[in-house]
């Protein structure tokens, strides 16, 4: 026989599902972030562009993330930023409390030294950029080379750290692509040292950061003591659109490929990134929050402050390069290493 649902039970059910199930319109991102302390891994010491970019990150980003959680960064420096790169993989937290500023050549290092990285560079969330990296071959005025072409016809000694080296790496790809005259001596630890010795005439040039170059020795540039007469990047910058990039020199597409190898980081750059495996809601919310905090006026006007080129990219677009890099034959790199020597 039918027997009624009694109301009372109906209405004591429908209470218990309301209180169990979640809120309509609930985000799981600011619920996670709210009132929470994130930490930024930076896999560099707190000065140079890695330290002025995660300061300027750690300031404005939080605002912009659902929750607003306070970020504070962890500088985590070595083995040129294969340690904070390791441990961002493998150590750290994945629900979204740890984000990270890692090496802009993650990838390069991978395809370079692949038995000394403990990760693999496309799992990594990439956020955005917030500018992206230019080089230049900058030459003092003694040595008589104004442009590219001299290079052919002059011995230029350039300063390296050592045969790990961008700079060392891309003055042998030149010499066998281009025919030009580099000569690289090692042994010199940074950028300052390196200006040192072209001001005593130790060495000739370097190949070094082109916003470096811009702001900390300007004066060189304005009494035309030193020339920059080539750039890295896989293309050319906006305001060296005068001087050919060093993937113009290759005469086909494998040397193209071995330039690009060693030039993918410029356009990766500067920027913030996650640890992979993070909760499916936070990738799209991070990258959205980055872009709103690279066109919010108060960052752009501390960005400004700091004498920092903002030049900033998306998540996707940073994540297309890695991914691209990641793709060249092993081929292309063992050959690279042959004409370096290594």
């Amino acid at each position: 026989m039918y027997r009624p649902f009694p109301v009372a039970a109906v209405a004591a059910a429908s209470v218990a599902f309301a209180l169990s199930a979640p809120a309509a319109g609930a985000d799981p991102v600011a619920d996670f972030y709210k009132g929470r302390q994130v930490t930024l891994v930076v896999a560099y010491p707190s000065g140079g562009m890695y330290g002025i970019t995660s300061q300027l990150i750690t300031r404005h980003i939080g605002k912009h993330i659902p929750g607003n959680p306070t970020i504070v960064p962890q500088y985590m420096p070595g083995a040129g930023g294969t340690k904070g790169a390791n441990y961002v993989y493998n150590a750290a937290p994945k629900d979204g409390s740890f984000l990270a500023v890692l090496s802009k050549d993650v990838a390069v290092a991978q395809k370079l030294r692949p038995q000394a990285m403990k990760y693999d560079a496309k799992d990594f969330a990439y956020l955005g950029r917030v500018l992206p990296y230019t080089a230049v071959l900058m030459v003092w005025h003694t040595a008589g080379v104004r442009k590219w072409e001299d290079l052919k016809t002059t011995e230029v000694i350039i300063g390296s750290s050592g045969k790990s080296s961008h700079e060392y790496m891309e003055a042998m790809l030149l010499n066998h692509v281009a025919g030009t005259r580099l000569k690289v001596v090692h042994g010199y630890g940074g950028a300052g040292p390196m200006y040192k010795a072209m001001e005593t005439g130790e060495v000739h040039g370097r190949i070094g950061a082109w916003g470096s170059l811009k702001t900390v020795k300007r004066h060189w540039l304005e009494k035309k003591e030193v020339f920059a007469v080539m750039q890295t990047g896989l293309s050319r910058a906006s305001d060296l659109k005068a001087i050919p990039a060093i993937i113009e020199m290759a005469r086909n597409e494998e040397e193209r490929q071995m330039f690009e190898v060693m030039e993918a980081g410029g356009p990766v750059g500067w920027g913030l990134q996650g640890p992979p495996g993070l909760p499916a809601a936070f990738v799209p919310a991070l990258r959205k929050a980055f872009d709103a905090m690279a066109k919010d006026p108060a960052f752009v006007e501390d960005v400004t402050k700091r004498k920092v080129d903002l030049e900033p990219a998306t998540g996707a677009e940073v994540e297309a390069v890695v991914k691209r890099t990641l793709a060249i034959p092993d081929s292309v790199v063992d050959k690279m290493r042959k004409i370096a020597g290594l």
